[in-house]
C-alpha cells in the first residue's frame, strides 16, 4: 500500500497504511524519526482503519483526511502528548462513520474545529493572559464551536436526518371543501366542536 507524505520539514508527517488481516483493523501507532531535515512524526495504520476514517475507497484520500486534521490539531513543534493526539483525532474521525469522501472532509473540518475551539479555550485561561486576550480567546473559541455545530448539521441534512418542513404557499378551497388552518401534528386525532 502506498504511503502519504506531508513535507520532509521538522515536524512533518508520514504515513504508511499498512495491509492488515480482512476485517481486522488496529489503533494508529506513532513513531518520530530524526531526519536531516529534523525529526518527521510517522503513523501506522492498517488499511482497515485508514478506511474508517475518511470514508472513501482511496487509502491515499483517507491518508491525506488524517495528516491534514493532524496538522489542524496538533502543532508541528509541540512534541508532548502526540500519540495521544493522533489517538484522539482518529477516534473523533472513525466516530463520525463517514461513508463517502463529502462526508469524511465534513468530519476533518468538525474535528479541527472541535479541538481548534479547545485549544483557544484552554489559551484563554492561562495565567496570567491580558483579559482582553483571554475575552477574544474565548469569543473564537465559541466561534468556533458553533460552527463545529453547523458542520454537524450539515452532515445531518446530507444524510437526510435534518428536519423536514413542507412549506406551503398557497391554498385554494372549492365551494363545500373543507379546510384546516393551523399545526398539524401526524396521529393526531381531529376533535371537532363537541367531540371528545
Amino acid at each position: 500500500m502506498p504511503a502519504s507524505a506531508v513535507g520532509a520539514a521538522p515536524g512533518a508527517l508520514a504515513l504508511d497504511a499498512t495491509q492488515a488481516r480482512p476485517g481486522k483493523a488496529s489503533a494508529p501507532r506513532m513513531t518520530t524519526k530524526s531526519t536531516p531535515a529534523g525529526p518527521v512524526a510517522e503513523i501506522t495504520l492498517t488499511a482497515g482503519a485508514v478506511g474508517a476514517l475518511g470514508g472513501s475507497a482511496d487509502d491515499d484520500f483517507n491518508a491525506t483526511i488524517l495528516v491534514e486534521t493532524l496538522l489542524c490539531v496538533r502543532p508541528p513543534t509541540e512534541r508532548d502528548g502526540e500519540a495521544a493526539r493522533l489517538a484522539a483525532v482518529a477516534a473523533a474521525l472513525a466516530a463520525f462513520k463517514p461513508k463517502d469522501e463529502i462526508e469524511g472532509m465534513l468530519a476533518a473540518q468538525a474535528t479541527a474545529l472541535h479541538f481548534t475551539s479547545m485549544e483557544c479555550l484552554r489559551r484563554a485561561m492561562l495565567p496570567n493572559q491580558p483579559p482582553d486576550i483571554a475575552s477574544k480567546l474565548r469569543k473564537d473559541g465559541a466561534n468556533l464551536a458553533r460552527s463545529m455545530t453547523d458542520m454537524l448539521e450539515t452532515l445531518d441534512r446530507k444524510r437526510g436526518k435534518g428536519p423536514q418542513i413542507v412549506r406551503v404557499e398557497r391554498v385554494v378551497v372549492q365551494d363545500g371543501g373543507q379546510a384546516i388552518v393551523g399545526t398539524v401534528a401526524a396521529g393526531a386525532g381531529v376533535h371537532g366542536r363537541g367531540e371528545g
